[in-house]
């Protein structure tokens, strides 16, 4: 069985925004300590935080900001994004004169792109009509759960076999002869056979490729009441001499079961791949389309990692950025802390255990996780990602 890339649990991430101080040795405190932290700005109380030594200040009752910080012209505390005191780099991360401000970073799902495959000979009536209903519902709930979707329907229109014409507002508004809708929805006009489902996707790849992308997670649903005429293996390999970065997809079937007394077994090669890809094998002959576009959604929900790339937020108000004094650290969510270095370049980063780069080294606008490093985060269920601005950056070890 070929195993699934994404992380199930990895959904269920909660995103953090902190304050963090970096002592003497390097190491971060948390909010309840004082000899690390400097808390919010705005606490009508005493504010406290390492720079070179302790920094004290108060706010009386929330009127004037009489804080006052060492090394600081203005009374604020002292958040260096830029220079050292001898103008040349950023305090670095175990000096006494650093101080950093942490922000979350953005993190979202990896897109899903499904491509539908469905029987349109004269047995498939019912299966046409639930399909034509259901299909808003189905991909309103990927949608909702903030999933980017690109759904593809390889399908006749109706008058040309059992064909198929979705409404909107996933479909475009044209029924019953258009009902396309891009990117979102593709419809490729395709009479499918009792026989013939993989073929017919195979041959119209050129009419639906341009709605997949290289980053989505790869989804095909193959609805029929009929067998296959090409061995699940044969197509396997077909389909991923398509394209490379179709790898690692999942293969959908909702098809009849052993026991379909009027067809027993006969989706037995759509089973077989929907098994070994970790995908759905709904049996036709139950008859119930809700449940199994219910199942479906929560499969492509569930098996949708978070990105491992992400925009720069932007800093606190009164900073500038310094691609230079930006670090991260992964806070699993358990009590254990991942300090991630960076590396130049996605070259680098075979030679490190866990590290991070810019997309642009010369204007960078995402930070984005070296492959092994992203395997890595996306096993946990309740981490978080801070990028902390203010301190020289920590190369990758």
């Amino acid at each position: 069985m070929r195993e699934r890339t994404t992380g199930v649990g990895a959904i269920a991430w909660l995103l953090g925004v902190g304050l963090l101080g970096c002592g003497p040795d390097g190491s971060r405190g948390d909010a309840s300590d004082d000899g690390g932290i400097l808390p919010g700005l705005d606490t009508g109380g005493t504010t406290q935080g390492t720079t070179g030594g302790t920094t004290q200040g108060t706010t009386e009752g929330g009127g004037d900001d009489t804080a006052t910080s060492e090394g600081s012209s203005d009374g604020a505390p002292r958040f260096d994004l830029g220079n050292d005191d001898d103008g040349t780099t950023p305090p670095d991360m175990g000096s006494d004169e650093c101080a950093a401000v942490t922000e979350a970073a953005e993190l979202i799902p990896v897109p899903a792109d499904i491509i539908f495959v469905v029987d349109n000979s004269g047995s498939m009536q019912f299966e046409a009509g639930e399909i034509q209903d259901r299909m808003n519902d189905f991909s309103n709930q990927i949608i909702g759960s903030g999933i980017d979707v690109h759904v593809v329907l390889i399908s006749s229109y109706p008058g040309n076999g059992w064909g198929i014409c979705i409404e909107p507002p996933l479909g475009g508004g044209g029924c019953p002869g258009d009902d396309n809708n891009p990117p979102t929805y593709t419809h490729v006009d395709e009479e499918v056979g009792s026989h013939d489902a993989w073929q017919r996707l195979l041959a119209t790849h050129g009419d639906w490729s341009g709605a997949i992308r290289d980053e989505a997670v790869k989804h095909i649903v193959v609805i029929t009441d009929d067998t296959s005429n090409m061995d699940w293996d044969e197509f396997d390999a077909d389909f991923l001499a398509l394209d490379p970065s179709y790898a690692g997809y999942i293969h959908h079937s909702v098809v009849c079961h052993s026991n379909c007394p009027e067809a027993a077994g006969i989706g037995t090669d759509y089973i077989t791949l929907s098994d070994n890809t970790g995908g759905v094998a709904a049996d036709l002959c139950d008859q119930d389309f809700q449940t199994v576009f219910d199942v479906l959604a929560t499969e492509v929900v569930g098996g949708s990692a978070l990105s491992c790339e992400f925009e720069i937020p932007a800093p606190p108000d009164g900073m500038e950025f310094d691609p230079d004094a930006v670090n991260l650290e992964f806070d699993d969510g358990m009590g254990g802390i991942l300090p991630i270095g960076r590396v130049d370049s996605p070259a680098d980063c075979a030679s490190v255990v866990n590290g991070w780069y810019y997309d642009d080294p010369v204007a960078p606008t995402m930070i984005v996780m070296c492959p092994q490093t992203c395997d890595e985060i996306q096993l946990s269920e309740m981490g978080s990602i801070n990028i902390a601005f203010g301190c020289a950056t920590i190369p990758a070890e």
